[in-house]
């Protein structure tokens, strides 16, 4: 497994401009893009390729607007960018109803777009902490159900969280160990990152360690440590008794 930049569908019916879209992206990082000139073929692939984000045009091919397709997939939970050639009020206001988080008039410039998606990040983590009551003090990383979502040289990355080994605190940082020797590191303290992994799949040993329980290859209690993909980390005697506890439900 290695990292991946976010998957971005591109929703245009008008060729040329989805293909300088394209190359915005392309030039960015964000190499794993998809292009949709018709709201059906749109549906189709948010449905099938589960993108990360989607740069919307509102008056696009087929049986459904933008917007309405916004509306449809809201309960995806996927962030969407509108575009258009319109600055009427009507359209922004009609755009903030139908699952937006952000909107962009044409013709878009490099430096809009990068801020655009920052600006989509960050709304989306605030979402997110909003209803986890969990404050964070920057936009680099956030979580869904099924990713979590971190900012390395300006690209956002993804990570399967089922990929995550361990989390090993480093003063004000955590350096975060997934399958296959990748890490990446956040800003953020342990205690925070503990509050946004699901706590039924990762339990704290230590101080300074969080780790995967279904990636626990052998526990040593004798000598305080556990295995995890060939690493030997600790394990706190004040974390000893809620790891045997787990140990023994899963038996």
């Amino acid at each position: 497994m290695s990292l991946t930049p976010l998957k971005i569908l591109i929703v245009e019916d008008n060729l040329s401009f989805a293909l300088e879209l394209e190359m915005l992206l392309d030039e960015m990082g964000y190499t794993d893009t998809l292009r949709a000139d018709h709201s059906g073929t749109a549906l189709d692939y948010i449905y099938s390729q589960e993108p990360d984000l989607i740069l919307m045009d509102i008056d696009i091919n087929g049986n459904l607007s933008g917007l309405q397709l916004g509306e449809k997939i809201a309960h995806l939970d996927i962030p969407v960018l509108y575009i258009t050639a319109l600055q009427d009020a009507p359209y922004q206001e009609a755009s903030r109803q139908s699952n937006t988080i952000g909107y962009l008039v044409k013709p878009v410039q490099p430096l809009t777009l990068r801020s655009a998606i920052d600006l989509a990040i960050a709304k989306v983590q605030a979402q997110k902490e909003s209803e986890k009551d969990i404050s964070i003090e920057n936009h680099e990383h956030f979580i869904t159900r099924q990713f979590f979502f971190f900012k390395k040289r300006n690209i956002y990355y993804k990570v399967a969280i089922p990929d995550i080994l361990y989390a090993q605190s480093d003063d004000n940082y955590v350096r975060v160990q997934v399958l296959n020797t990748d890490t990446f590191t956040l800003r953020i303290s342990l205690k925070k990152l503990e509050e946004l992994l699901p706590s039924q799949t990762f339990l704290r040993i230590h101080r300074r360690y969080i780790v995967a329980v279904n990636h626990i290859y052998a526990i040593n209690f004798q000598d305080s440590t556990l295995l995890i993909n060939d690493t030997e980390l600790p394990v706190s005697q004040a974390n000893r008794k809620e790891l045997e506890e787990h140990v023994q439900k899963l038996g």
